[in-house]
Order: C-alpha cells, then structure tokens, then sequence
C-alpha cells in the first residue's frame, strides 16, 4: 500500500501542468467567446472549467502525497501546500459560479478567473523554488565550469570530482531538496551522509562504496543514482569517480601526485584547457586559406601560421620602406587572425596608425625604429589582448605611458632609446610591477637586467645538402658571439656579421653581449644533415596512449618536437625503455645514430640514460656495435630538448635497431623520488 502510494504521488510532476494549461486555455476561450456569446461557446467553457476543476483536485492530491516523502525546505513546501489548496478551492468554484445563472455570480466570475491565473503563477513559482531553488527564474543557475590549465596540479576532488556531482547529483541533494536525506554539494556534507548512512562507504566494507554501487545499479533499478530520467555519467565521468573512490576518497590530493592508469591519464588530459588570450582566439575565428597567405606574401607581405593546424597569423612588414594603407586593408578580412604584428624599421607613422584599430587580437606588436609618437599610443586602446609592445628608438615621451597603463594584459614592454624620462619610467615600473619594463640603455634599472639572448632563424632543422641560418637580435647596438660545435659561448667566440651556411650537422649555441653588460643566456638549437632517407621504424612496444605523437612515424617525420611535450611530435613512455628498429632502402655506410630528447624534471620527464645500437644486413640477424651510457641528470629544473650522439664505427648495415634507456625512477633530488620518469624522444637521425 505504501509502495502504490509512493507510486502515485511520482505522478505529481506530470499532472501538474494539466489544469495549469486546461485554466489557460479557458481563459482564452473566455476572451474570444467575449463579443461573441453563445450557448454552445458557454457549454465549451464550461466543459473546459470542469476538467481544470477535475485535474486540479488530482494535482493537489498527488502533490500532497509527494511532500510527505520528505527531502524538501518545510516552509517553501507549507506555502506550496496552501496556496495550491486555494487555488484548487477557486478552480472549483469557477466552474461553479460560470454554471449558475444568479447576476451575482456572473459579476464575481470573470475578477475570480484572473485571480485564479495570479496563483497559477505565485503557486508555481513556490513549486519552483522547492525543485530547483529559491530565486530560480532570476538567478544564473548555470553551474560554473571549473578550468584546469595544468591537470597535474588540480586538485582532485575540488576541481574534477565536485564538478561532477554539481552536473549529475546536486539538483536532488542540495539544501532545498534533499533527497533520502543527503547533500551531495561539499565535503562535509558528504561525509555526513543520508538516510542509509556514509556513501562513501560500502555497507559491509568489503564490495564497493554504497555510492559506486548505485552508480552502477541498473538503470531501472529504483535505488539507480541518477535516477532513470535524469542526466546520466559519461563513461569517464564514472572512471574519474572509480579512480578517486581507489585513493580512499581523498579530498586534498594533488591529480599529479596519485598513480593512474593509462586510461585515467587519457581522460585527465582531455580535462586541461588551454586559457592562454592566442587559445581562446584561436577558438573564435576560422581557418584561414593558404591561398590567401599566398597572395599576401607576393604582394610582398610575409605572412605564416602559428603552427600547421592553428588559424592564428604572425604577419610582418618589417624593414619595409614603402608601407601604405593597401597593405593594411589586404590584411584586414582576416584581421581577427593575426595575434602578432612587425612593422619594425619600417616607415609606418601616425597616419598609418589608424589602422591598427582593425586588428583587435594582437598579442605581440613590433613597432621599434619607425616614424610614430605618442599620436599613435592612442591607437593601441582597443588592443586589449596585447602581451608584448616593442618601441625601441621611437619619438615617444612620458605622456604614452598613460596609455599603456590602460593595457591590461601588456607583460612586456621595449623603451629603449625613446624621449621617455628615467623618472617617468622608474614610476611606471613602480605602478605597473606584473610589466617586465626594458628602459633606456643608461638606466640603472635597465643595467640590472640581462640582455636577451638572440633568436636563431632557419627556414628547417634537418637537411641534405646545406643550410642558411640567421641569428637576430631586436637591437643593433648588441653583438651576438656563437660556436656550432655545442660548446658554450662567449665574447671571445665567432661574431655573428652574415648568415651562417652549414653543410655538417652542427649544435649552433649564440649568445647576446654589450659593453658594460652580462653575458644573455644560451640560445641553442640543433640541426641535423641527413645523409639518406628512413624507409620505416618499428617500435617494440606502442608509446603511452596519452604521448604517441604519430607513432613510429614521428621519430623520421623531420619535425622536431618543442618544449610543449604535447604538441604532438614527442613519444613518451613512462618507466621503460624502448627499441626502435630502422629499416634504410639500401644498404647504407652508417657512422652515427642521433637521438632527440626531452627533458622537464618538473614534469617527470628526463634525458636518456644511455643507448645501445645493433645492425643487421636482413632485419633478423642484428649485432652490436656500440653501447653508450650517458649517465643521469644533475639536480635542475630547466625544459630542454637535444640532440644525442652516438658515434659508431663505420659500419654497412640495412636495418639499425636503437635501444633508448630510461632511468625508469625519479632521482632522489626530484620532489617525489621513486615515482615513475617519463622518456620522450622525437626524432631519429642516422649518417
């Protein structure tokens, strides 16, 4: 008897909305029969008030019945109770006062319909605020998305696992409906537990958490969480809660420093949103076509992607002479796609200015030794994406600094050799701490600061024949010093004067300096000339699912990775070691074997600690040739990547099979000594 009455009062939310529509729809009728009247429209209407009667009365009853089951706020649902009891009251005397044919009742008639429909409304509105919340029509109830730029360092319970609750299980365990006596909507009130106790806990503490197995209770089943009807766990939803129920349910700890599998990892990757101003542009606009870049660049604008599969532009017009406005509106229809601008050394000036205005997603404008003032600050209002402003020798003074001080996102900023005074600089450095400030070249604030290390230019990292490398630097009054034999620079090393041609493989590092200056850092980039062509690797084991680039294929695409290790041009494997067995079209004098790693400690990733190499005329019969240990990693906390060469003595061979070493454990220096080191390697070179 009781199960059936449960059973009845479940059918409150379907025939609520009956005399709700049926009232509605009299009321109309009313109106239209108004000018009209008849008997036949008479008898319609009240036909119509008798079912709104009818379906009423049966609302009340099972609404009555669903509020006894508990779960809800005591006062919300006593004036719910009331004013639907009213309402069905006046529902009924409506119908009543439209069939009798007294003056009186037809006078108070149509001053009760309308009072009717108010408490359709008020009555509603209480209903509301019992299942969805008080406030519920003017409140944002969109749950509030949690970002995660960095999955390693989320926390696993605030920002993966109450999220999911707040999606799947909050709407019926939250403090004004608190279904079977549980709140589901923080920690300590999921530790109080329900009505059948901890969830979090299994009843006899030997199968799984209450909460686990309702998850996984047939859909059908009544004690199913969610229940049938409701919006359900996604696959990985249901994994990431199995994973943090295996940790004990932790509530403080750290995704990065709880073991997971492969598949865990997966899914926690696919959690990490890039929030960075390129990435969410990149997210708004559309790809552009490469016939488009092609007609810029033979107008003599150089126009390139970011990366391959990014509709983000870097465009520059640097050293032109002869800007003029076509080039500007040649750029615009995809103006929303360029986040970096040079017009360095150029002779681009106030009037040209204006047309900056048009490119609203620079992150990166280059400005530095052209014809502009503080006019043309003016025109960098609207550029609230910017990060990085280069005005290095422009006619500028102290009033551009207002400017700037409205751009909030700038990071970095170049006065060099401006009008800019000591005082006025010192004083923006002052309000503006998160802007790293370069000064003037005689101020005490700019002689504290390193010189930046130079770039290196080149069109490719791998090559046949030879190779033409630049190494620029934004400013001409600093030399640069280099070597290519992998050894470290200085002021007393070849200075750099014209492009660098290389017909060997080289390990080019450069290095800025100026009188009365530190040495920059160390700039360094590896290139590799290859003497034949890889026909095909095979890997002995498949890469970790979460870091396998474009399998076997990454390690002879001739696409170095970056310090991004998922940027898609690395293959990781987590504590092991891996062979890769090299197939050549022909046999092929080989002398050396090139390996390009990765190294990030903070990440979990370190160098190889060694190789060993074997050939083989027929890819069955292999021997060795050379093993070489490199050792493990000194205490640091750089990202870096490089190139490993293993020398072999001259020898013919087809098939070369490469065994990568890994040091398999974090050293004992590492915050979590023992735990599991990551490999990551891209590329394979042989000559």
């Amino acid at each position: 008897m009781i199960a059936q009455t449960l059973q009845i009062a479940n059918l409150h939310p379907l025939v609520v909305h009956l005399p709700i529509g049926i009232l509605i729809i009299g009321f109309l009728l009313e109106l239209l029969y108004r000018n009209k009247p008849s008997d036949i429209a008479n008898d319609i209407v009240q036909k119509v008030l008798l079912v709104g009667a009818i379906s009423a009365v049966i609302s009340l009853g099972t609404g009555w019945l669903l509020g006894d089951n508990g779960g809800y706020d005591e006062t919300l649902l006593f004036r719910h109770r009331w004013l639907a009891v009213t309402f069905t009251v006046l529902a009924i005397g409506l119908y009543l006062l439209k069939k009798a044919t007294h003056v009186l009742a037809l006078k108070l008639y149509f001053p009760m319909y309308v009072i009717v429909l108010i408490l359709i409304g008020i009555t509603g509105h209480y209903g509301g605020s019992m299942t969805h919340g008080e406030d519920f029509l003017f409140t944002d109830t969109t749950i509030k998305k949690v970002i995660i730029e960095d999955v390693d360092k989320a926390q696993v319970y605030a920002d993966i696992v109450q999220p999911i609750f707040d999606n799947k299980c909050v709407s019926c365990h939250n403090p004004l409906k608190i279904k079977g006596g549980l709140l589901m909507n923080t920690k300590e009130n999921l530790l109080a537990g329900g009505d059948s106790g901890n969830i979090l806990d299994s009843v006899s503490g030997k199968e799984a958490s209450l909460f686990m197995q309702r998850l996984h209770l047939p859909l059908e089943d009544e004690d199913h969480m969610p229940p049938k009807g409701k919006v359900q766990p996604t696959a990985e939803e249901l994994a990431l809660l199995e994973w943090w129920m295996s940790h004990d349910n932790c509530f403080d700890c750290v995704a990065g420093t709880m073991d997971k599998s492969e598949k865990i990892n997966k899914i926690l990757v696919g959690l990490e949103e890039d929030t960075s101003p390129r990435a969410l542009i990149a997210k708004e606009v559309d790809e552009v076509p490469q016939e488009w870049l092609a007609t810029l660049n033979n107008a003599n604008i150089s126009a390139s992607k970011l990366a391959e599969d990014n509709p983000l532009l870097l465009v520059s017009l640097y050293g032109r002479k002869d800007i003029a406005l076509q080039d500007f509106k040649a750029l615009k229809k995809y103006a929303k796609n360029i986040v970096e601008l040079n017009l360095g050394n150029t002779n681009f000036n106030d009037t040209l200015s204006k047309s900056l205005t048009s490119f609203k997603n620079l992150t990166k404008l280059q400005l530095q030794n052209s014809l502009i003032t503080e006019n043309t600050i003016e025109n960098l209002k609207g550029l609230q994406h910017l990060e990085s402003l280069n005005l290095y020798g422009d006619s500028i003074s102290d009033k551009a600094l207002n400017v700037l001080g409205g751009l909030k996102n700038l990071k970095n900023i170049y006065l060099w050799q401006t009008n800019i005074t000591e005082e006025a600089l010192n004083q923006y450095a002052q309000d503006y701490p998160n802007i790293r400030v370069q000064g003037q070249i005689d101020s005490e604030l700019f002689r504290a600061t390193k010189l930046e290390p130079p770039t290196i230019v080149a069109n490719q990292d791998f090559f046949k024949d030879s190779l033409q490398l630049e190494l620029d630097y934004v400013f001409d009054d600093a030399s640069i010093y280099y070597t290519l034999d992998g050894s470290e620079p200085d002021s007393t090393s070849l200075q750099y004067s014209k492009p660098i041609t290389l017909t060997q493989s080289a390990e080019v590092k450069a290095v800025t300096y100026a009188p009365g200056w530190n040495l920059s850092e160390v700039t360094a980039s590896s290139f590799k000339k290859i003497a034949f062509e890889i026909d095909a690797i095979s890997l002995n084991k498949p890469p970790n699912d979460r870091y396998k680039g474009h399998g076997a294929k990454t390690l002879f695409d001739q696409k170095r990775g970056t310090i991004n290790f998922v940027d898609g041009n690395w293959i990781g494997y987590e504590n092991s070691h891996f062979t890769a067995t090299i197939q050549l079209d022909a046999e092929q004098l080989i002398s050396s074997v090139a390996v390009g790693a990765l190294s990030s400690p903070e990440k979990w990733i370190f160098y190889p600690t060694g190789f060993t190499v074997w050939v083989s005329d027929n890819g069955a019969d292999f021997r060795l040739v050379k093993r070489q240990n490199v050792g493990t990693e000194k205490i640091n906390t750089l990202t870096r990547f490089r190139f490993f060469d293993v020398d072999l003595p001259p020898t013919k061979a087809k098939y070369v099979k490469v065994q990568v070493k890994s040091q398999l454990k974090n050293p004992s220096w590492h915050p979590n000594p023992g735990g599991n080191s990551w490999l990551f390697v891209d590329e394979i070179v042989l000559n």
